[in-house]
């Protein structure tokens, strides 16, 4: 009988095993990696993505079946253990049988809760979360079987907590979120890159393109008194020298102001026309359109309305009205990468 005992004890502490990882295992996996198993045909990916969809479920199951392991476990394995250990003391020294037995008792229970703490907790847990995505496919079809059985059971178990939980003023949730704000995300950039996962270049383009969505435009603009622009009177070998001296192959257009800007022109545009046209004022058909934005939107708004309006600039704008400023595609594309340079700049020292 007691190798019986002995037995269902050792059946007891792998099932409690199995619940305790599939309980961390359903938290810790991530869909982003069983969602291209499951659509290439994998069973076992699918199973644990359903088991995930219904979170509520799984792990009330789970808890159950950790708590009926754990009472079967500690009313068979200790007395077991117990009657072999007072066995082998008496085989060696005779002792009085209340002595005997509290000696037994102890030691039993110390040995069934290590092995329980372990064997039957500790163990699986960091095997779940070591691999958790492996895990869950692997224990999901019994895990399915199991909530087959004990379904009614567990259904009126998660119901009731459910209730407790909502008369708390929470509602509880059927499915983990596996997604990310901005700043989580950026954390998880720095920590990758502390570790050595991502190098300097990699770290710079993924937090620039975090920074796009909540970084104004006027943070990154060229401020108004810095605005290169010709009137819209001058003639094309002014804008041509103008060009030439800032070192700049777009230039603002405006009428009489910063706040009237008309448009731009570009030099490829002056380049059939400077021995003809050399002295008479830019045409309107040399003046293009350029999009205007006000100065709170957004670095990845600018971005957005300069890829529709196939133009690489923009006027910043303060209350629809005053110029405040003027933002390029370059200095857009520098928060992502860095700074950028062409054969017009010139090298500066450290």
């Amino acid at each position: 009988m007691t190798a019986l005992y002995i037995a269902i004890a050792v059946v007891l502490l792998v099932a409690n095993a199995g619940f305790v990882a599939v309980e961390f295992a359903l938290i810790a996996a991530r869909r982003s990696r069983l969602e291209p198993l499951a659509q290439a045909g994998n069973r076992r990916a699918r199973m644990a993505l359903a088991a995930m969809s219904d979170i509520n479920r799984q792990l009330a199951g789970a808890q159950l079946g950790i708590t009926m392991a754990s009472l079967g476990l500690g009313f068979v394995a200790e007395p077991a253990v117990a009657h072999l250990i007072e066995r082998a003391v008496e085989s060696f020294v005779h002792l009085p049988s209340g002595v005997l037995h509290t000696i037994s008792f102890a030691v039993s229970l110390a040995l069934v809760v290590y092995l329980h703490m372990v064997l039957g907790e500790m163990v699986p847990k960091n095997v779940a979360l070591a691999g958790a995505e492996r895990t869950a496919m692997w224990l999901a079809p019994v895990n399915r079987l199991y909530a087959i059985v004990f379904g009614p059971l567990i259904g009126l178990l998660n119901r009731l907590s459910a209730g407790l939980v909502r008369l708390c003023g929470v509602e509880p949730i059927d499915e983990l979120s596996t997604t990310h704000t901005a700043q989580e995300f950026a954390a998880v950039v720095e920590h990758s890159a502390a570790e050595g996962f991502l190098d300097e270049f990699d770290r710079s383009l993924l937090s620039g393109a975090l920074e796009l969505a909540g970084r104004p435009v006027r943070s990154v603009m060229v401020p108004r008194d810095q605005i290169v622009a010709v009137e819209r009177e001058a003639t094309v070998a002014e804008v041509v020298e103008v060009m030439s001296a800032s070192g700049h192959s777009r230039v603002l257009v405006q009428d009489g102001s910063p706040d009237q800007v008309v448009g731009f022109v570009h030099a490829k545009d002056l380049f059939d026309t400077t021995g003809t046209r050399a002295d008479q004022p830019l045409g309107d058909e040399l003046i293009r359109i350029v999009p205007a934005i006000e100065e709170e939107t957004s670095l990845e708004g600018a971005l957005a309305l300069m890829q529709g309006s196939r133009r690489h600039l923009a006027v910043i704008r303060q209350g629809g009205r005053r110029t405040v400023g003027l933002v390029t595609l370059e200095d857009v594309l520098e928060v992502l990468v860095g700074d950028l340079f062409d054969e017009t700049d010139r090298a500066q020292g450290p």
